[in-house]
């Protein structure tokens, strides 16, 4: 803790080797604050984004030093979660993938690495199990019962207690990029907005 600062403006990155920005699921904002970070940055900063679904690629397509932006993805609750995704974008560089990796290593994470596309590899995952819970529900289904079904088969807990700990929030920003992206099957049951 000795090492962590604050402060009410962007003065404090000028001399930091790497930045983590974990604003909410908007591409915009996490656009305009790359921009900013980098202004203020080292040339050689990386900039590691915490989305859990938004487009490196296009987040790279805002970079002045894309070949330095990189995904680095952290579940909820960070604390007790091991599994950070390592996402590469095209432009993002090995040795920029690498200094997030042994980063998460240093954590006590384990890190995976992945290309960048909708989902990643968890959410990807997690948005069919999530939806298809929606659609249990809405066919007559009742959330304890559901829930339980899949405790019962091994899992830590069910989709409707896993959407409550994400938070409806970001269920409601990942679905439709999870649908946009992969199509109908993929189609939230809810709409959050």
């Amino acid at each position: 803790m000795a090492r962590v600062s604050g402060g009410t403006s962007l003065d404090g990155f000028s001399d930091c080797d790497l930045v983590i920005e974990a604003a909410v699921e908007r591409m915009d904002l996490k656009k305009r604050i790359l921009k900013d970070t980098q202004e203020v940055a080292k040339p050689d900063c990386v900039f590691a984004t915490n989305t859990s679904s938004l487009s490196l690629n296009e987040l790279q397509a805002a970079s002045s030093r894309p070949d330095l932006v990189v995904g680095m993805h952290f579940f909820n609750p960070v604390h007790k979660m091991p599994l950070v995704e390592v996402i590469k974008g095209k432009e993002t560089s090995d040795s920029t993938a690498a200094t997030v990796y042994q980063l998460a290593l240093d954590l006590g994470k384990t890190p995976v690495l992945c290309r960048d596309g909708p989902g990643f590899i968890v959410n990807r995952i997690l948005g069919i199990y999530m939806a298809e819970a929606g659609h249990l529900l809405i066919q007559g289904g009742d959330i304890a019962s559901i829930d339980k079904a899949i405790v019962d088969f091994g899992l830590p807990m069910g989709p409707f207690r896993l959407m409550d700990e994400v938070g409806l929030d970001i269920a409601g920003h990942v679905g439709p990029i999870l649908h946009a992206g992969l199509g109908d099957r993929f189609k939230p049951a809810f709409d959050f907005s």
